[in-house]
């Protein structure tokens, strides 16, 4: 019986719902025990049978409220689908049902600007016209998702309903001078979950001319986007509190200006510097690090690299009998002390060698380690690090000119390589087992003794 009763949901037979009835005055009921998850209102929405849903909201209206497993009430079905008749009909069991959020928080105001159901949306504000104020889970207007789908006709519409039921918390007046600009900016301007207007969202998926259109549509209702928002709110308020109290608006600037404090002008500000720009300054800024140590390394300063190898010793002295007078001295006799004062100082460079390379080496694992941080999640990461592993062999291999005492060399090397790893990563590890450690102790605690 309940089969017969979908079946004629979905071609819509009434005839055959009326006798089911009479044989069963509790179908409805057995079929929303026996089926759950999808109501007979459901399959005819979706089939478009306006006669036989007219029939079953007469019989149960509580049917029109419900969601199928999916999440979707008539309602949403009717709007998604444009079935202007059936969200008449729907309307008639609860003007409230058009503002029962479902899936993912959706109306079927949502549905309709998703769409791009005009008339849907027309049916919709005319009966319920604070659904416009709904939000989805991600806390996103039907302007915004008239936006993000490229719904130009919908998005016209909203706004046209917008200025109809001027309402006070939405404030947007669609005029074209620069003066409405700020009490439109309310509702307009809204944000999402995700700190984006409907202007941004316009940046990111502009693509033919119909979304250049709807852009300027924005524009000249005095749109804006996030990173603007606050700025404007600002200056706004300083002109108003001039007015009030007949001070110039040259009085009211901030202290901070750039030209008295530039060092925090351009310091690091998370609400005005973006992160890719700020990623892309410190790859830059880590390359160039890592290049000139690298260089410095292969090829350092001189005097800081090995001395030259010990000439062989001189042959010996030819027989006295051929044996010349001895040539003048090279160097005058009152200098030959300064000259071993100098020759001492130059074999004291012995530890400065091994600072540069500890400063130096240090350097370029750190900018390197940077590197490899801010490109995680690249594509070809598997190779990226390849090389800078590899380049990283490279010079250790390259600094083996650096005289080695004692294996002093290595040791100064596996530490300045090192150390910029465990600066990021001890930290960490101590956090972790700090943690843990403290929840250990508190499941210790809650245990009861026996």
């Amino acid at each position: 019986m309940e089969n017969r009763l979908s079946e004629a949901a979905r071609t819509g037979n009434v005839g055959a719902l009326q006798k089911l009835l009479q044989e069963n005055p509790l179908i409805l009921a057995d079929f929303a025990l026996i089926f759950p998850y999808e109501n007979p209102l459901h399959i005819a929405t979706k089939a478009r049978q306006l006669v036989f849903v007219r029939e079953i909201i007469k019989h149960n209206p509580e049917f029109a409220s419900e969601s199928n497993q999916d999440g979707f009430r008539p309602m949403d079905m009717a709007s998604t689908f444009g079935y202007v008749e059936i969200v008449t009909e729907l309307l008639g069991a609860g003007p409230e049902i058009c503002r029962l959020s479902g899936r993912d928080g959706k109306t079927a105001l949502h549905y309709a600007a998703i769409n791009g159901r005009v008339m849907v949306i027309d049916q919709l504000l005319s009966t319920c016209g604070a659904s416009i104020k709904d939000v989805t889970a991600l806390g996103e207007t039907a302007l915004h998702l008239a936006v993000k789908f490229c719904k130009f006709e919908a998005f016209k519409c909203l706004i046209k309903w917008i200025e109809q039921l001027h309402m006070e918390e939405m404030s947007v007046e669609l005029l074209l001078n620069s003066s409405n600009i700020i009490s439109s900016s309310l509702e307009l301007n809204a944000m999402n979950s995700s700190g984006l207007t409907a202007m941004d969202i316009m940046d990111i998926v502009t693509e033919g001319p119909s979304d250049i259109q709807l852009r300027e549509v924005l524009q000249s209702a005095g749109a804006l986007k996030a990173c603007n928002i606050n700025g404007i709110s600002i200056t706004t308020s300083l002109q108003q509190f001039t007015t009030n109290n007949n001070r110039t608006y040259q009085e009211l600037l901030p202290l901070q200006e750039p030209s008295k404090d530039w060092f925090k002008y351009f310091k690091f500000q998370q609400q005005r510097d973006s992160p890719s720009d700020v990623r892309n300054t410190l790859l830059v800024v880590a390359a160039l690090i890592a290049t000139v140590t690298f260089q410095a390394g292969v090829n350092p300063p001189t005097g800081f690299a090995s001395p030259a190898p010990t000439p062989a010793p001189p042959p010996p002295p030819p027989p006295l009998a051929t044996r010349t007078a001895p040539p003048p001295p090279a160097y005058h006799p009152s200098l030959i002390p300064a000259l071993a004062t100098v020759s001492g100082n130059l074999g004291s460079l012995a530890p400065t060698r091994f600072l540069f390379l500890f400063a130096n080496t240090l350097g370029l694992f750190a900018s390197l380690s940077i590197i490899i941080y801010l490109t995680a999640g690249f594509p070809f990461q598997r190779e990226l690090q390849i090389s800078i592993y590899s380049m990283m062999c490279a010079y250790g291999f390259s600094t083996a000119h650096f005289q080695p005492h004692g294996g002093t060399h290595s040791l100064v090397f596996a530490i300045a390589s090192v150390l910029p790893f465990l600066s990021r990563w001890l930290p960490r590890w101590a956090k972790k087992a700090w943690r843990f450690w403290k929840n250990s102790s508190r499941r210790d605690i809650r245990l009861p003794r026996i």
